[in-house]
């Protein structure tokens, strides 16, 4: 039976990563409510004090704004129909022309376009969200793109800690847009991609960066999570693979970072720089932990999680990497592969 440790492990310090909107975006609702709530009672209380003549309708109508972009058209409506029936039974609802005649009409028209604002509000804020979506995802494979993977990094370097940055490569698939068409190639981009977010946690970040090439950034609790990582996505992406079934084998280039991301684009020309190894040798995935030395990144030396033909059991191979890989506290750095030029 196959032991569900490393994944449990894995997943009790999970750090889901996201997209960060704009404050306007960003909002919780529960927060937005009393923000609104109290908006409300500011407003009544400033206008209990203040000469009748003054009119406060453009200041309520702010306030009902905020309740549609952050709650719903629907909160906002019910919000405002709720302060004129308000006012309206304790007599502080103006009218203009003071017209005893015109109260109706005068109310529905007020409704009326309270509620054409609202739901003018409400589409700009879809609208919105919509858009800021499109320009941070990839519409092919649905992966975000290049913008949106740097806006999450650069967000979680606050953060430390295990991260991996995973660096993937599809072998063969200019051959195969040459050979069978585009369509045929864009389907196994789909079909990867949606591979990897069957392998990974929900909020790991899986980004195309262009072309066959795709880089995955996940918070990890320690090294060991890291080589458990590797060898599940080299499992699903190259040792399960079918024939006939439109389905590429990858190149993998695994990058761990102790401390977290602290320059991505080094890092990432680090793992990119793994990954062509690992292309090279023909072994599929390679891992590797950075550190700093001489305040340059450098690598320890590169560990094989599944062989070529030919060399010992992968299993095997990949416990005693794991083991082997980590850093006893204490103990001196050996010296690197090669440093990373920032």
């Amino acid at each position: 039976m196959t032991s569900r440790r490393p994944t449990e492990r894995r997943q009790a310090k999970h750090v889901a990563l996201t997209l960060e909107h704009s404050f306007l975006f960003h909002i919780p609702p529960r927060i937005a409510l009393a923000v609104i709530v109290a908006l409300l009672c500011a407003v009544a209380t400033i206008e209990h004090f203040v000469p009748r003549e003054i009119w406060f309708g453009p200041v309520y109508l702010g306030v009902l704004a905020l309740a549609a972009w952050s709650r719903s058209t629907g909160t906002a409506v019910a919000i405002g129909l709720f302060v004129l029936v308000l006012k309206l039974v304790t007599g502080n609802l103006a009218f203009y022309p003071g017209d005893a005649g015109l109260v109706v009409p005068n109310l529905v028209v007020r409704i009326a376009g309270i509620m054409v604002v609202m739901a003018f509000i409400g589409m700009a804020r879809k609208s919105c969200e919509k858009e800021w979506r499109f320009a941070r995802t990839d519409l092919l494979t649905g992966a975000l793109n290049r913008q949106a993977f740097f806006e999450i990094v650069r967000g979680d370097q606050r953060l430390g800690g295990w991260s991996a940055i995973i660096y993937a490569d599809l072998d063969g698939l200019k051959r195969l847009n040459d050979e069978e068409g585009h369509d045929q190639g864009d389907q196994c981009l789909k079909i990867f991609a949606q591979t990897v977010r069957n392998t990974i946690r929900k909020g790991d970040v899986l980004a195309r960066m262009g072309g066959d090439e795709f880089v995955i950034f996940m918070k990890l609790k320690d090294q060991e999570a890291g080589a458990t990582v590797a060898r599940r996505l080299h499992k699903a992406l190259n040792a399960d693979v079918v024939e006939n079934c439109c389905r590429l084998k990858c190149s993998l280039g695994v990058l761990l970072l102790p401390e977290g991301s602290k320059s991505i684009d080094v890092e990432l020309r680090a793992a990119d720089e793994l990954m062509y190894k690992a292309k090279k040798s023909q072994s599929g995935v390679l891992v590797s932990t950075a550190f700093e030395y001489d305040g340059k990144l450098a690598l320890l030396p590169s560990t094989l999680i599944f062989a070529p033909s030919g060399h010992e059991s992968a299993v095997r191979k990949a416990d005693r990497a794991a083991a082997a890989g980590a850093i006893p506290p204490g103990r001196a750095l050996p010296k690197p592969e090669s440093p990373i030029a920032a």
